[in-house]
């Protein structure tokens, strides 16, 4: 299983004069220059299957990282600076000498190192490469009881894990075993989303999203943290890296259903076909309903689905837009 930031690494040393290869049964990357003697080198080593090509410096193309970035600088005359090193020959070294004068080095870095960072992911999963994502793991903060005192790594979910997976379905939500597997296998087919949080290598929380207006509109199905591991800030963690995935992907909401089936909130047990919106202005969390933490998030309450669950059993509908701001 690869470090997404050692592939970004090997990445940005790729060059002109050498040929970078991932070998699968080494799991370490090759380098191989184009000045290397011709003697010494087999020439259908490269067409094995077992090694796969990295992506060329016209595959990672800088330069449209570089304008990418100029489009992010707000203030109007560093931009103005920028844009003109980009023009013309020599724009890498001019727009790395106005980076200096204008102070945004570091800023530059960081948005190359993330640009990177989606470079080594794509070519992952073009790949059928499987990666941690070390960019998305959290450590819960020492204020946490004793059982938060571990790190968490968030990585895309692999068939590997499925098991563990529905584990998390059965203890968190109350799924049979047989639904849990379904609805694993479901989540990791293309082109959902999924990602799954380990703690010593265990899957304790699973959060997925599903594409369902095209690129744009995502909906959240499930988010699920083993009842040991919950306000430990996992669940937290897993809704802002889908975010942004999806994000990355073009999104621009995510929406979900938070079902009220027990009478854990105030919208349990009455007619909601009458003052529908009075009523969900003045909802109550009367027995520990998930909607505030979705709150905190930045969802808002946008409808319900009356009676979706039997006679007074709600399904209370929350959306987020999101963007890269």
């Amino acid at each position: 299983m690869l470090n997404l930031n050692k592939v970004a690494e090997e990445f940005e040393m790729i060059s002109y004069e050498t040929h970078l290869y991932f070998n699968k049964k080494t799991g370490e990357f090759e380098y191989h220059s184009d000045f290397m003697d011709s003697d010494t080198v087999d020439a259908e080593m490269f067409e094995e299957d077992f090694r796969i090509a990295a992506p060329t410096p016209n595959d990672i193309d800088e330069y449209n990282i570089m304008v990418r970035f100029t489009k992010t600088v707000t203030e109007p005359r560093i931009n103005e600076l920028l844009c003109v090193a980009l023009e013309g020959r020599g724009a890498f070294r001019r727009f790395k000498d106005t980076l200096h004068r204008v102070g945004l080095v570091d800023e530059w870095l960081a948005f190359k190192r993330d640009a990177y960072i989606d470079i080594a992911r794509d070519w992952c999963e073009e790949n059928g490469i499987t990666y941690l994502d070390k960019t998305h793991s959290i450590k819960p903060a020492q204020a946490f009881e004793d059982k938060c005192s571990l790190s968490i790594m968030i990585i895309p979910l692999t068939e590997k894990a499925a098991d563990d997976a529905a584990e998390v379905l059965v203890d968190a939500l109350g799924y049979s075993k047989m639904d849990a597997g379904i609805e694993i296998r479901n989540m990791l087919k293309q082109p959902r989303i999924v990602f799954a949080a380990l703690a010593s290598d265990r899957v304790v929380g699973i959060i997925g999203a599903i594409p369902q207006y095209g690129i744009t509109g995502w909906e959240l199905h499930p988010l699920a943290v083993l009842k040991k591991y919950q306000r430990c800030g996992i669940g937290s963690a897993l809704l802002k890296v889908m975010e942004c995935e999806v994000i990355r992907r073009g999104g621009v909401m995510i929406y979900l259903g938070s079902d009220d089936e027990s009478g854990a909130t105030s919208l349990f047990g009455v007619n909601l076909y009458e003052d529908t919106f009075r009523k969900i202005e003045n909802i109550k969390n009367i027995g520990g309903h998930p909607f505030p933490f979705y709150q905190k998030h930045g969802y808002k309450i946008v409808g319900v689905f009356p009676d979706a669950n039997g006679i007074g059993k709600p399904d209370i509908w929350m959306s987020k837009r999101i963007d890269k701001a």
